[in-house]
């Protein structure tokens, strides 16, 4: 590969884990907005009764714009980012599969489980431009952060490994 003869050791490190992090800034933000907030534990009874009415009106709204898809589209885009993370053992998942199907479907499945993983973030990306949702903005970085590691991932690995 050109990478091993171009990036050093150091460099190709440095942009792995600079890609890695910031790619999982915008999905830890989307699994915040996902999840539901926690009440505070202690306040006075006029914040909480204020709290409750506000709450109320943004429940209304958030519910309005909550997408099914989106959801599912934001595990699906942190799957892929997962199975791109250094030492994820791939092969676990993979080695059950010929025991249900035959030898000769495994390359099959893997080649469509990889495709798959490539192609949701890229779809995750554009669906949060074409249709807003209450995930557009972690979706979109997400999506293309993740897309920028399946391609830059290989050659940065490969350079890391040209030093061993």
């Amino acid at each position: 590969m050109l990478a091993v003869l171009v990036i050093d050791h150091r460099v190709a490190f440095l942009f792995l884990v600079l890609l890695s992090l910031s790619t999982a800034v915008p999905l830890a933000l989307g699994w915040v907005r996902v999840l539901p907030e926690e009440p505070l534990p202690f306040g006075n009874e006029k914040e909480l009764r204020r709290q409750i009415s506000h709450k109320s009106h943004a429940d209304e709204l958030l519910n309005k714009r909550r997408d099914p898809l989106a959801i599912v589209l934001l595990v699906c885009v942190t799957l892929s980012y997962t199975s791109q993370l250094p030492g994820v053992p791939r092969e676990v998942g993979i080695g059950s599969i010929p025991t249900l199907i035959p030898h000769n479907s495994t390359g099959w499945i893997t080649f469509g489980a990889t495709w798959f993983l490539v192609f949701v973030p890229g779809f995750a990306a554009v669906y949060s431009i074409i249709r807003p949702n209450f995930l557009r903005v972690p979706l979109i970085a997400a999506g293309f952060l993740v897309l920028l590691l399946w391609l830059f991932g290989p050659p940065l690995h490969a350079a890391l490994e040209a030093v061993s």
